[in-house]
């Protein structure tokens, strides 16, 4: 496994933390109360984003963004040819991990797992979930009130540091969400992004059905779970994937650092240790919590060529990430139109 650079400057937070016969003329009192129950909740609804959110460009554009559901399973086609492996060029390394997988990102080829549909606690990698929303629903120089308090969650909570009245673009919070794994910015989002965090979760759990995660089903937007809050690996890799294809995922989840232009700079950086340790890191985001233990999704890039590895349940699974794509590297060629098959070039 090859390391780089020193280790994250953060770990945890800084703070703490119509009809007219009369054939239909029964029907028209009960029409007329769902048409009145159903101009009533929209208004609603449009009266919780207007106290929230600030279009920061023109409605039309807000409005069509916020209406786009990207077609799901067809961003998740192949994009490329599927890589072999070899595996008489390396032995698959072991991971004592409770699950893994990795892919190929491109095609979706998966490379190696154990135990890959296992239903397991995913803690804040529950957030790529939360952001990929944030990026079909929302617009990321809109301005944010925020009616989070850091201070109300539990002490050992990672937060963003998020106070009553602050303002800050989704853009901010997108990366306190992704960066420093704020659970205040998770309940920002998801209150500005539906209204509440019940309707959000709901999205979220659409999401899941939309990308045919079978294995998923989400209770909040950051991770803290319970019994009914669960993934898998292979769900996690079939999300991350996903989240690739929307323009802004990837800028954010390989930043180092994110500084606040809101109410009040907060210097962000990124908690994802795996940034830190491997050579040609790109991502994604790292869990935990004493039900999930140690979770990570990560990614790397080399030439051309991004691998996933989810790990779930591994208290050094940075470490075994880094073993599982290190043996990619070594044992998957890819395919060229010329019948060759392309490696990638060893570190």
């Amino acid at each position: 496994m090859s390391y780089r650079g020193p280790g994250p400057m953060h770990q945890r937070a800084v703070y703490r933390v119509s009809r007219t016969s009369p054939r239909y003329a029964r029907w028209m009192p009960l029409a007329g109360t769902f048409f009145v129950v159903a101009l009533v909740a929209t208004a609603a609804t449009v009266l919780v984003l207007s106290r929230s959110v600030e279009s920061a460009g023109t409605n039309a554009a807000n409005g069509d963004s916020r209406r786009a559901a990207a077609p799901a399973l067809e961003l998740l086609a192949s994009r490329g040819p599927a890589p072999r492996v070899d595996q008489a060029r390396a032995a698959l390394p072991a991971i004592p991990a409770r699950a893994y997988i990795l892919v190929d990102e491109a095609s979706g080829t998966v490379l190696a797992e154990s135990d890959a549909n296992r239903r397991l606690a995913p803690a804040s990698v529950t957030k790529i979930a939360t952001a990929v929303l944030l990026l079909e629903l929302g617009s990321l120089d809109d301005v944010v009130t925020v009616d989070v308090d850091f201070n109300d969650l539990e002490p050992d909570s990672t937060v963003m540091g998020l106070a009553p009245g602050d303002r800050y673009t989704f853009r901010d919070l997108l990366h306190g969400l992704m960066l420093r794994s704020g659970n205040d910015a998770a309940i920002a989002i998801a209150r500005a992004v539906s209204g509440d965090e019940t309707r959000f979760v709901n999205t979220m759990n659409a999401l899941a059905a939309r990308l045919e995660l079978n294995d998923t089903h989400f209770t909040d937007p950051h991770g803290l779970g319970g019994p009914g809050h669960y993934t898998s690996a292979r769900d996690l890799a079939t999300l991350t994937r996903y989240a690739f294809t929307l323009p802004g995922f990837a800028e954010v989840v390989r930043q180092m650092r994110w500084d606040t232009h809101g109410t009040k700079q907060i210097e962000l950086w990124n908690s994802n240790v795996f940034l830190y340790m491997y050579d040609d890191a790109d991502g994604v985001k790292i869990g935990y919590t004493e039900e999930a233990d140690r979770t990570l999704v990560a990614s790397a890039t080399r030439d051309g060529h991004r691998l996933i590895a989810v790990v779930l349940g591994d208290s050094y699974g940075a470490t075994h990430a880094g073993n599982l794509l290190d043996w990619g590297w070594e044992t998957a060629c890819w395919p060229t139109a010329v019948g060759g098959c392309d490696r990638v070039k060893s570190k």
